[in-house]
């Protein structure tokens, strides 16, 4: 059977479960992989008992966050298999991408989702509106939801991982929603609009603004002097990446002033 190529995206978290050594007899060979999910699994290591097991091994260490591991199984009687020889498997916790959640599918939602895609992040657009949750003009890697998004940012368990881009049409929708999200621990949260808005939102927060000083970019992005909703995605996506999408990855830096040719 081929070895299934997961160069490509598939579903986060995940564990990568690769088989490293034979000894003996196995329904597979040396480099076969199954990559699974919570629900879901892509790939085979030959059926049967043996990948149950290694599925149920694998989903535990999804729970728990486990550091990568070599273990080894016995293909005997216990398993329910004949093959008599023993399998080394590598297991290998894959964490789920940084997520871009861009509440608000304006035109600078869209213009800001279509900069992204393509960057080593999920991208996700949240409007209540059917008209501009259409999926056409986006990219497909782009999840358009139609939901109100005060209501999503209630419902999602935001991490350091997660980051928040306020674009809605509503500057009330804009404050609830951003009055939740002071109290999560969002990676990276941004409001769009004037410096005037954002004196105006500081003062109605109350005992809530402390952490909007800790943790609010407004006006989001870059102080660049346009309009122009794709101009102001790409100066949102540099703040973006500068300050929470690159933290923590390992990325070549090139010299200040320098350029790659």
């Amino acid at each position: 059977m081929d070895i299934v190529d997961f160069s490509g995206e598939y579903p986060r978290p995940a564990v990568l479960c690769t088989i490293i050594k034979i000894i003996g007899s196995a329904p597979q060979s040396v480099g076969q992989r199954m990559w699974v999910t919570a629900g879901k699994f892509y790939g085979t290591l030959g059926g049967g008992t043996f990948e149950r097991v290694v599925l149920t091994e694998a989903r535990q260490r999804l729970d728990n966050g486990a550091d990568p591991e070599l273990k080894e199984f016995s293909l005997s009687r216990e398993l329910d298999q004949c093959c008599g020889g023993r399998v080394q498997v590598f297991f290998e916790t894959v964490r789920r991408r940084k997520t871009v959640h861009l509440l608000g599918g304006g035109h600078v939602g869209r213009a800001l989702a279509q900069t992204l895609a393509g960057m080593p992040l999920d991208v996700r657009v949240i409007d209540a509106r059917e008209e501009w949750t259409r999926p056409e003009s986006l990219p497909a890697s782009v999840d358009v939801l139609q939901e109100d998004p005060a209501a999503y940012s209630k419902r999602i368990e935001w991490s350091e991982d997660d980051a928040a881009c306020i674009l809605t049409h509503s500057h009330e929708l804009d404050f609830a929603i951003v009055s939740h999200l002071l109290t999560t621990s969002v990676g990276y949260l941004g409001l769009i609009g004037s410096g005037h808005k954002a004196t105006v939102f500081r003062a109605r927060l109350g005992p809530l603004t402390e952490s909007w000083d800790k943790k609010m970019h407004c006006p989001i992005g870059l102080p660049l002097d346009s309009k122009n909703p794709k101009i102001i995605a790409v100066s949102i996506a540099s703040e973006l990446l500068e300050t929470w999408g690159l933290r923590g990855a390992d990325h070549t830096r090139l010299p200040a002033g320098s350029r790659a040719r």
